[in-house]
């Protein structure tokens, strides 16, 4: 008897585990599938990233040592374009580069910031110093046809951590890169290009981040 109930009491926990795994998993899907038709019925639309000026004061390149010495000034714009998402952006960084070679790389937040509804945010980045870089015959020579003409051409990379608030859901990390394609004049003293920078709109293209480490 004793032996009996002890296996019509491991039978019932197993049925009872069985159905607390049921209803944990129902729970998970009725959540999923509320987050999947909030999504389809808000329609949210990316950010947009534009660099709405650009400043470039020094870019000149020494071929015996192949150092860049450049000062470039951003200002960017970001604007959330949804009327009911809220965007939290908690980690930008930016890699400016010359044909395809990075040459310095910038932090744009530090205790990251939010973009409210149908809202606008601005930054200012500064790209200065100088950095080794190596450049073959043929980009050398872009670079010479780049410096008669006074327009350069300057790559800027994106790596952003952000998170999505859809009424009082808050998504999870979602990590987007955004590429910049610049065309940047010089604008300094005895060096000026008749150019002017027109307004550049990037390409975000999204990632989900798989841990907290920074971007």
């Amino acid at each position: 008897m004793e032996a009996l109930a002890y296996l019509r009491a491991i039978q019932f926990a197993a049925e009872l585990d069985f159905h607390c795994i049921i209803f944990e998993v129902s729970v998970i899907l009725i959540i999923f599938l509320a987050y999947i038709i909030a999504w389809f019925i808000l329609h949210p639309r990316t950010f947009k990233l534009h660099v709405t000026d650009a400043k470039l004061t020094k870019f000149n390149f020494t071929t015996n040592n192949n150092i860049l010495q450049y000062k470039l000034d951003l200002n960017i714009s970001l604007r959330n374009p949804n009327k009911k998402v809220t965007i939290y952006f908690d980690k930008i960084k930016a890699n400016a580069l010359y044909e395809g070679q990075r040459f310095d790389t910038e932090s744009l937040t530090e205790l990251g910031f939010k973009v409210d509804r149908k809202s606008t945010h601005f930054l200012n980045a500064t790209f200065a110093g100088q950095q080794l870089i190596e450049l073959d015959a043929h980009e050398i020579s872009d670079f010479n046809e780049e410096k008669s003409a006074g327009v350069y051409s300057v790559d800027l990379r994106f790596y952003l951590r952000i998170r999505i608030r859809i009424g009082d859901f808050i998504t999870g990390k979602y990590k987007p890169k955004v590429k910049c394609e610049l065309e940047v004049p010089l604008s300094s003293k005895g060096n000026s290009s008749t150019a002017r920078f027109e307004t550049t709109r990037c390409h975000i293209y999204y990632l989900i981040a798989r841990n907290d480490r920074d971007v």
